[in-house]
């Protein structure tokens, strides 16, 4: 058994992949939020994944650690992945990897800023994830007059980012990411826009660039360099979000609860997301323990009442989704029958 940990309000990463694209993964997955944590001193057998250590205070943290050193010390079947402590948050593993001549750019607290920082940066939050692109600054004022209005932002451990990106020959960003699960890596997409924040793209792949990310999906070809980034991270479930300047992997960040599939299936789906839920699922059955049925009354009755309010949340999301993506087809088809 799988015994998934992280913060209950981002139990959601799982939701689409358990709900509707691997239903069988939850004879083997179980999520855990931190506050129920201590259950998992019961367990004989299993693979825990500590994820979601960016969102925790310096208590929880303290307290995910020791829980993490007595199940290694009394219960030798149960193997971790991750440490709640050891494991590097963004700040400092960025810090590692410029140090290390992997990353061209450096990060900065804002009360230790160097005479040398190389402009444009942007403001970031170590804290969860950014899903705005966030403001690139181009001199000393301009982050002066940003760090003045960090106050409003509720950032909680705030950081000063060099831009570390470039746009390719054909004028785009690029943005890979793998992930790493125990000992397997598998590369999840290569996505390409014209702006330097690329997210989810949401109507799917640019056609331009789609062989470039079924490539890189079926190579993996980074994954002896990315299996020994994630080593000098000391984490060992996550995704590893990249891109490549002058042939070398510049690093953004490495999530240790990201989103596995973000979105329900509708049947006006333009591409087939069963491919990388499978790929995730081989994966996860590969860690040691994942097939043995070993769990605990607790631990079931804690993950079943997590996923019925995901249950709930994710089948009003997929009506508007069938909804909104019904009416494009039907627009997209009216008008290509005018044409």
């Amino acid at each position: 058994m799988i015994f998934y940990v992280c913060h209950r309000l981002h139990t959601y990463t799982q939701a689409s992949f358990l709900l509707y694209y691997r239903k069988d993964m939850q004879n083997f997955f179980r999520l855990v939020p931190y506050e129920q944590a201590t259950l998992l001193g019961s367990l004989s057998a299993g693979t825990v994944i500590w994820s979601d250590m960016d969102r925790l205070s310096g208590v929880e943290i303290d307290a995910a650690s020791e829980l993490a050193r007595k199940l290694e010390l009394e219960q030798p079947h149960v193997v971790q992945l991750n440490h709640p402590r050891e494991s590097f948050q963004r700040f400092d593993l960025l810090r590692k990897l410029f140090a290390d001549g992997i990353n061209n750019f450096q990060v900065h607290r804002p009360d230790a800023l160097p005479d040398d920082i190389r402009y444009p940066v942007f403001l970031r939050d170590e804290t969860g994830a950014a899903y705005k692109a966030p403001r690139l600054l181009q001199a000393r004022r301009e982050l002066d007059n940003a760090l003045a209005a960090l106050p409003d932002m509720k950032f909680v451990r705030p950081m000063v980012v060099e831009f570390g990106s470039k746009a390719g020959p054909d004028g785009l960003y690029r943005k890979y990411a793998a992930y790493r699960v125990g000992d397997r890596t598998y590369a999840q997409h290569c996505f390409a826009n014209e702006e330097w924040f690329i997210k989810d793209p949401g109507r799917g792949i640019l056609q331009a660039t789609r062989k470039q990310h079924l490539d890189y999906v079926r190579d993996n070809p980074h994954a002896p360099d990315l299996m020994a980034i994630f080593e000098k991270a000391s984490i060992t479930y996550g995704r590893i979000d990249y891109t490549i300047v002058g042939g070398r992997i510049q690093v953004f960040e490495i999530n240790t609860n990201p989103t596995v599939l973000s979105y329900p299936p509708t049947p006006f789906d333009k591409y087939d997301s069963m491919p990388y839920a499978n790929m995730h699922a081989d994966a996860l059955l590969a860690l040691p323990h994942a097939r043995d049925p070993s769990s605990t009354a607790e631990l079931d009755r804690t993950h079943f009442e997590v996923l019925a309010v995901l249950r709930r949340e994710y089948r009003k999301r997929r009506r508007k989704l069938v909804v909104r993506k019904g009416l494009r087809f039907v627009r997209d088809a009216v008008l290509g029958s005018r044409h």
